[in-house]
């Protein structure tokens, strides 16, 4: 056995290195997988498999998502077999990303050598990148597969000349498949349709027809899908949250792709070094080389185009399915005849590769993804020590499964979850209508999203002790509040400069004079009265120098204010310009989210501010009675504090 394990080797050395390369990306997919919290995502689609029956699925689960259907409909009969356990749910889709480095392996191989694809399929092995979409449940791993899958038998059919019915079959089956999982993958398929009329021949144009039917056959029952989801547009836009790319958007790529640390462009270097020193002779650049540049530049182009004329789409794993065919393309250079150099530098690729791997993993997860897990965990905490009847649990989040979820998976009952609708801003209001009817002496709550950064301080003016307070690398945070002063709470960053009026008397600061004061107030003798006609409220007009603001940080603003009748738009404005009469910034909150028609309420406004220009900028802060109602204005509060980095 030994022996012939020797003569292998010995015969096929490059194969017997990728070997190598395949375990360790195999490792490195499979260490720790199901340990870390599922994401937004991957909530979103386990809530979208709690269906009776397929075309509610369809309808209810595929329909609304924005990708095709092929992962959701896995996951709902893969999930009926195995279960929601996460290690479950995410296993499926580890093992078909350890498959896409063994098919680049293969691509770069056939096409052009060993040397290629070993070396494009060491960098698909280790990167942080290729490893965390391997782990996702979610159309990247297997769109990429389906999308390598699509090249290599596109390949055998056009490149090698192998026009049998098992080839076309399985180039059209890959390519719906690549269609039905991701349209980025949907893309890449479409690309290697395109480049098959630059290959097209007497002998392959009869088969290359025959695919092309049965791919529309095979996609024909979801094209009333894919003009539903069409019709989204993007993630981005007025109501979404991704922006468009800078000009720079690539680099920005390729640091992320590459590990985001030096060994990976080092190890580049190094291979770069390699080519000049031995491939620099004759170089030419053949027509499957420049259709492998073409499919890394095509899709990146176009969703940069689409996201800036259009609405925003591109995103890191965009390109996830493009990627290897911009290793393939470098490496194409390469010539396998430097056995040893190459084993060197692959062993060096591995050790450090792997090394980069590890150590980068948390950081790739924390910066993109909330840690459901660890909120769920936490208030599991608080229910064990204060009793869950004691707590009213808030959350800025997309639906209460995503929290239920991990409550499920520990066989425990979910506590009632009230979810703060994202609502431009009155979500405050309806924050407030909950602290008013809350009659429990603990309030948690838990951000899984982007949420006002308001909503803290307002539960903290009826809850002013904070016991417990986690942040998960902020993407998300929990907060345990108390109404007994007594508790001891968490010591409390202090402000680095305030400025307050009660407007019991005259205050030159705030401009308030003594024609201004009445007898109407939330406490003490005295408040403000701002008739409809006049527009301009109390407020401050200072210099950053004298606010103390000499880097970055948070303005937290505190007002009782009562009107006569419903606020449409009169916000407290905070405005910073500098020397030369420019304003960069401009600020507001609603004073509507928080007030009740005849009634004294608590108006919060908090805001993170920029690093000021210079330390003479003009800073103001005043309250816009915009609507030109009667506004009685008392215990005007502003508190600077020095942002956290």
């Amino acid at each position: 056995m030994m022996e012939k394990l020797k003569v292998w080797i010995g015969q096929h050395p490059y194969d017997a290195i990728f070997v190598l390369i395949i375990l360790v990306g195999a490792v490195l997919r499979l260490y720790d997988f199901s340990h870390w919290s599922l994401s937004n995502d991957e909530l979103s689609a386990l809530n979208r498999l709690r269906f009776d029956s397929f075309s509610d699925l369809i309808q209810n689960g595929v329909r609304p998502d924005g990708h095709p259907a092929f992962t959701q409909v896995f996951l709902y009969y893969w999930t009926t077999i195995f279960g929601l356990q996460t290690f479950w749910v995410r296993l499926p889709f580890v093992l078909i990303g350890i498959a896409s480095i063994g098919l680049v392996y293969a691509i770069g191989k056939q096409w052009f050598n060993a040397a290629t694809g070993l070396y494009a399929s060491l960098f698909i092995a280790v990167l942080p990148f290729t490893i965390l979409y391997s782990q996702l449940a979610r159309p990247y791993s297997f769109g990429l597969f389906f999308t390598l899958l699509t090249a290599y038998f596109w390949g055998k059919y056009f490149l090698f000349h192998r026009h049998g019915s098992g080839i076309i079959i399985g180039f059209s089956l890959s390519a719906a498949l690549a269609m039905y999982t991701h349209y980025f993958s949907f893309m890449m398929a479409g690309f290697f349709v395109l480049a098959s009329f630059l290959f097209l021949s007497r002998e392959n144009w009869k088969g290359f027809l025959i695919s092309l039917l049965i791919i529309f056959l095979l996609y024909l029952p979801h094209l009333n899908i894919f003009f539903d989801q069409l019709s989204l547009g993007g993630v981005g836009g007025a109501e979404g949250w991704l922006g468009k790319p800078k000009g720079g958007w690539i680099f920005d790529f390729f640091y992320y792709a590459f590990g985001s640390s030096a060994f990976h462009p080092l190890l580049l270097l190094a291979f770069l070094t390699v080519f000049l020193v031995w491939y620099t002779k004759d170089i030419h650049i053949t027509k499957i080389q420049w259709v492998l540049l073409a499919m890394f530049l095509l899709p990146y182009l176009l969703g940069f185009l689409y996201s800036i004329i259009i609405n925003p789409i591109l995103q890191y794993s965009s390109l996830l399915f493009a990627f290897p065919f911009l290793l393939l393309f470098f490496f194409s250079f390469f010539k396998a005849d430097r056995l040893l150099v190459s084993s060197i530098i692959v062993l060096l690729g591995l050790t450090g590769g792997s090394w980069v791997a590890v150590d980068k993993a948390d950081d790739y997860r924390n910066s993109q993804f909330a840690d459901f897990q660890a909120c769920a965990a936490v208030y599991m905490d608080w229910e064990n020590k204060f009793q869950r009847d004691s707590i009213t649990l808030t959350t800025a989040i997309n639906h209460p499964y995503y929290l239920e979820y991990y409550f499920y998976n520990a066989r425990k009952n979910p506590p009632k979850i009230t979810v703060l609708e994202s609502k431009r801003g009155r979500e405050l209001a309806d924050l407030v209508q909950i602290i008013e009817q809350c009659r429990t002496p603990y309030f948690a709550y838990l951000r899984l999203k982007p949420a006002p950064i308001d909503i803290p301080d307002v539960i903290a003016g009826a809850f002013p002790v904070l016991l417990d307070y986690k942040d998960y690398h902020g993407q998300a945070e929990a907060y345990l509040f108390a109404k007994d002063t007594s508790l001891k709470g968490l010591p409390q960053p202090k402000p680095i400069s305030r400025f307050y009026c009660d407007f019991e008397e005259e205050n030159e600061v705030f401009g308030v004079n003594a024609a201004s004061l009445d007898t109407i107030c939330y406490d003490g003798k005295y408040a403000m009265h701002l008739p409809p006609e006049i527009e301009w409220g109390p407020g401050i007009k200072i210099t950053t120098r004298q606010a103390e603001l000499r880097s970055p940080s948070k303005v937290k603003i505190k007002v009782n204010v009562l009107a006569d009748s419903t606020l449409v738009d009169s916000p407290i404005v905070l405005t910073l310009t500098d020397q030369f009469g420019k304003q960069y910034v401009w600020l507001g909150g609603k004073l509507e989210n928080f007030l009740t028609p005849g009634k004294w309420c608590t108006a919060y406004f908090t805001a993170n501010l920029p690093h000021p220009n210079s330390l003479n900028d003009e800073l103001k802060i005043f309250i816009w009675n915009h609507d030109h109602r009667n506004l009685w204005i008392d215990n005007f509060s502003i508190e600077f504090y020095k942002l956290d980095n």
